[in-house]
């Protein structure tokens, strides 16, 4: 069944960014499944809301939820699980590995996208390989782990195409850093020159540990993941 989705953190029951994401609910529907998102903007807050509460969710902390939305127009809320209460530089440092793919209906939140990440993550598990990296045939880097990819270079912060809420948001705050940040293509050949290669999603900023020989670090990752945090409590 074809559908799309999107993930949304919560402050307790109330649905962080609302707009943002509801817009991007809307804009997936309407180019992959050819309909608008039909679901009322209260209604959707009400069920976001109920679905943490019945499941014994914190109302005083960080939350996420699952948004599902398929071809026949049915809605579907799941709890999700993030593991701080603030965003953070999450406590990992991956390796990676490369999978050729092309067409946006991998890259934006769709069913098929969801495939394909189940089948990688499944591979990653048996070979211990680490996250996926997507790149085209071109070498342009499209995303990793189907997130938004960062790429930290000595005089530029360049943003894979992928996009998401989380992203746009580190690409502001970024900007307010005063470093020079660009939405252009991250090459695989431009990796080696690369000091830190991040990407970003509902759950926070991984920072990769290695790709291929060349070791990485995270320091601005952990900067710009403050600045984030930083943002949403004022």
């Amino acid at each position: 069944m074809a559908y799309i989705y999107e993930y949304i953190r919560t402050n307790g029951f109330e649905p962080m960014h609302f707009e943002e994401h509801y817009a991007r609910l809307d804009a997936l529907a309407r180019k992959h499944l050819f309909m608008p998102f039909s679901v009322e903007r209260d209604k959707l807050r009400k069920v976001i809301g109920e679905t943490l509460r019945s499941n014994h969710f914190s109302a005083e902390k960080r939350n996420a939820v699952y948004i599902q939305y398929d071809h026949d127009g049915e809605l579907d809320v799941v709890c999700a699980t993030i593991l701080y209460d603030e965003f953070s530089l999450r406590a990992m440092r991956p390796s990676t590995f490369v999978c050729r793919i092309s067409g946006e209906l991998l890259t934006e939140n769709t069913s098929a996208k969801r495939a394909l990440l189940d089948l990688n993550h499944t591979t990653s598990l048996a070979t211990n390989h680490g996250v996926p990296l997507w790149a085209n045939e071109q070498g342009e880097v499209l995303a990793i782990d189907g997130t938004t990819a960062i790429a930290i270079f000595e005089d530029e912060i360049r943003f894979s195409q992928t996009e998401s809420v989380e992203a746009e948001l580190a690409y502001e705050v970024i900007n307010g850093m005063g470093r020079k940040v660009s939405k252009e293509p991250i090459l695989l050949t431009d990796i080696a020159k690369a000091k830190e290669l991040l990407y970003i999603d509902y759950r926070g900023i991984v920072a990769l540990k290695a790709f291929d020989s060349h070791y990485l670090m995270d320091l601005v990752a952990s900067k710009i993941a403050e600045k984030i945090a930083e943002r949403e409590v004022r």
